[in-house]
């Protein structure tokens, strides 16, 4: 349901046989002594193949929570804040600190697999850091002996090398967590996306999609991906969580009807079947949004219950609204949408690597001519080909920030699909971030 409202929018025996014979014996034996030898090699081959394949397979993952003070930092209130620009910051160089300690030293490099940053809170000295450090170790391993390795690697760490934060080790202490309390405690963060095996999903690496495209590989990949459907009529649009509660999408997927009861929302990489199903209990358009001009198109549904937070379900986070994203900078587009100009709903999640666009550029008479306000966001490729389309509005457009996922824009129209110069254009989140605080306390 992209709106294209505004133009016409796109392997005899001899006389000594005695001798033959012993010839072609001894030429044969030579044969069937490299076959045997070969055999043996392969057989060995595939033994140690085997071997390493099962002892490999027999890692296990490890979970701790650490907490420690920093004593070179002050406090700032938005430390409190988890979508502040401020706590993502100073989360990032933190968990690169813990990235660079781990990694470097000879004996925990391979294992060491992330960290992430729960929680930065005041301490009179400086900062008190919560965060969960993440490894894979054998599963015969010890927890007890993988802590100590750690602390030691970690001790270690701070008295030869120069630390840019600086550890009060007395204050150091890690607890062995098991994989249910590490996930409850990555869901008081948003845009975190997980394996079934608990483990982190790095960024995609996908260049095509929606309008050629391909289909998302990994149940979680995009676990803040929403269906929006009409009861009786089926997906009408996409959207995305942004809380327990809550989902926004674009205004223009109300116009027909705002009804909240008329409206389901599942969440899953298929919509048949859905992985979660939910009711909507109210509707929220922005009370500025024009369907003539497409400005401000922006909404919100809350559910009428809650949805629990998974590796399959997650919030996205919302992005600090003085975030900037420069020229060419990877976004991805995902959706249920059509993959040709007015073709068939798919039931299949699919995604795409999109760049954003300048307005500057996206306002060229050849391009728009002027349509794109400051509360829109041009993302695609001026050669067209790659494009979200129609029944992918309301969905998400998103940002990698160190594998922290920000919702950086909504789709909301387009002249056709993928067309050249007429890239996708998108709702402008960070314009929207107090309106949707005034509505959702988010």
């Amino acid at each position: 349901m992209r709106v294209d409202n505004t133009r016409p929018l796109e392997f005899s025996e001899g006389d000594y046989p005695q001798i033959e014979y012993q010839r072609r014996q001894q030429y044969w034996d030579s044969i069937r002594l490299a076959l045997f030898t070969l055999a043996i090699v392969a057989i060995i081959g595939i033994a140690i193949g085997i071997v390493t394949h099962f002892v490999s397979e027999d890692d296990k993952s490890f979970y701790f929570l650490a907490s420690y003070k920093v004593t070179n930092i002050k406090y700032k209130e938005n430390y409190g804040i988890r979508t502040s620009r401020d706590f993502t910051e100073r989360s990032r160089q933190i968990e690169r600190m813990m990235s660079r300690i781990f990694r470097r030293d000879s004996s925990g490099g391979n294992r060491f697999i992330k960290s992430h940053v729960i929680k930065i809170s005041p301490d009179e000295h400086g900062v008190n850091i919560f965060m969960v450090l993440m490894f894979r170790y054998p599963s015969t391993s010890s927890t007890v002996q993988i802590k100590k390795k750690i602390e030691n690697i970690l001790y270690q760490s701070l008295k030869t090398k120069q630390m840019p934060l600086t550890i009060n080790r007395p204050s150091f202490t890690l607890t062995s967590i098991d994989s249910k309390k590490m996930r409850n405690l990555l869901n008081s963060r948003c845009g975190i996306r997980m394996t079934t095996s608990n483990m982190p999903l790095p960024a995609s690496s996908s260049t095509e999609r929606i309008v050629n495209g391909r289909q998302t590989a990994v149940e979680g990949e995009w676990p803040w991906q929403a269906s929006l459907q009409l009861i009786g009529a089926g997906h009408q649009c996409g959207a995305t969580l942004i809380s327990n509660t809550w989902l926004i999408t674009a205004a223009h997927c109300f116009r027909k009807n705002k009804d909240p009861h008329q409206w389901i929302v599942t969440f899953g990489t298929t919509i048949t079947p859905p992985t979660v199903q939910r009711s909507l209990g109210k509707i929220i358009v922005h009370e500025n949004y024009r369907k003539e001009t497409n400005e401000h198109d922006i909404a919100l549904a809350q559910m009428t219950a809650r949805v629990e937070f998974s590796n399959v379900v997650q919030r996205v986070c919302l992005p600090d609204s003085s975030i900037k994203l420069p020229p060419k900078t990877s976004v991805f587009v995902t959706g249920f949408g059509s993959i040709v100009d007015d073709g068939p709903t798919q039931n299949k999640l699919r995604q795409a690597r999109v760049e954003t666009i300048s307005t500057e550029v996206c306002n060229r008479k050849d391009v728009y001519d002027g349509l794109i306000t400051s509360g829109m966001l041009c993302a695609g490729f001026m050669e067209g080909k790659v494009d979200a389309c129609k029944g992918d509005s309301g969905g998400p457009l998103v940002y990698d920030n160190h594998d922290i996922w920000y919702l950086v824009g909504i789709v909301s129209w387009g002249q056709s699909c993928a067309l050249p110069k007429k890239p996708g254009v998108y709702t402008r989140v960070t314009q929207y971030r107090t309106w949707i605080a005034s509505k959702t306390g988010i």
